[in-house]
């Protein structure tokens, strides 16, 4: 008697262990399907925002050759004084203007297959920005039409801008932020999850685009008028944010 119950307790024993060592496994299984890797969605966001501007930089050069390089400073001088002149009658701020880039160089011509030298040239840049076109658009034109005037001048750039742009940056970054979201939750939604929250958010540029860039449009008004006159269409700036969020799907 003694000895079949030795021999239950013992066969009670063993699937016993087997029953815990099956039920660890099952534990074990359990925690490893929620260590999976979650689920995620990266977009891109853009935005562009459209800004007027209040303010204009021009580049200008000024170019002399004379037979001496002293000579052709001199001349380049003058020219300056009296393009600097011309930007303070039309009251340019001093702190708004530039001058820079005082090159000189020889000058040749091409003669009968032959490099002649024919004299030295100056040449001197001028930068200067205008404040407040929006109010006073006729103010810039008034500045070109005295300063082509100077013989040897060139209008090389031109260049917007916004004085305070602070605000349409925040508005460009915000609805490139909802531009991104609103394609993540499309996204979400046809795979049948929804969005959690943000990961990450890289900001890959911020462009400020010029209405004009570099060109000058010199047009002559209608006949019926006496003179002609620089005009300058102001346009837009359009300031554009590009994004890549990252977002985390349940």
């Amino acid at each position: 008697m003694k000895a079949i119950c030795l021999k239950i307790v013992v066969f009670l024993l063993f699937f016993g262990n087997l029953f815990a060592q099956n039920a660890g496994s099952n534990i074990e299984l359990t925690g490893d399907s929620e260590n999976r890797v979650p689920s995620t969605i990266t977009v891109y966001g853009i935005s562009t925002v459209l800004a007027q501007p209040d303010t204009i930089q021009m580049t200008i050069s000024l170019s002399k050759t004379e037979k001496t390089t002293q000579l052709a400073q001199q001349e380049v001088s003058r020219m300056v004084r009296r393009a600097l002149a011309i930007l303070k009658e039309n009251d340019v701020a001093d702190n708004n203007i530039t001058t820079t880039s005082l090159r000189f160089r020889p000058e040749y011509e091409y003669r009968l297959s032959r490099r002649v030298l024919t004299g030295q040239k100056a040449e001197q840049t001028i930068t200067f920005s205008v404040d407040g076109i929006t109010t006073n658009d006729e103010k810039i034109s008034k500045i070109i039409d005295s300063l082509v005037q100077i013989a040897g001048l060139e209008l090389n750039r031109i260049n917007y801008s916004l004085k305070n742009n602070s605000e349409y940056y925040f508005q460009s970054r915000e609805f490139a932020f909802l531009n991104a979201l609103e394609k993540a939750t499309q996204y979400a939604e046809l795979s049948r999850l929804k969005i959690k929250h943000v990961l990450s958010i890289s900001e890959e540029n911020i462009q400020q685009y010029s209405p004009m860039g570099s060109r000058v449009a010199v047009l002559g008004r209608s006949s019926a008028e006496a003179d002609d006159s620089t005009i300058l269409p102001i346009g837009e700036l359009e300031i554009t944010t590009r994004i890549l969020v990252v977002f985390l799907l349940h």
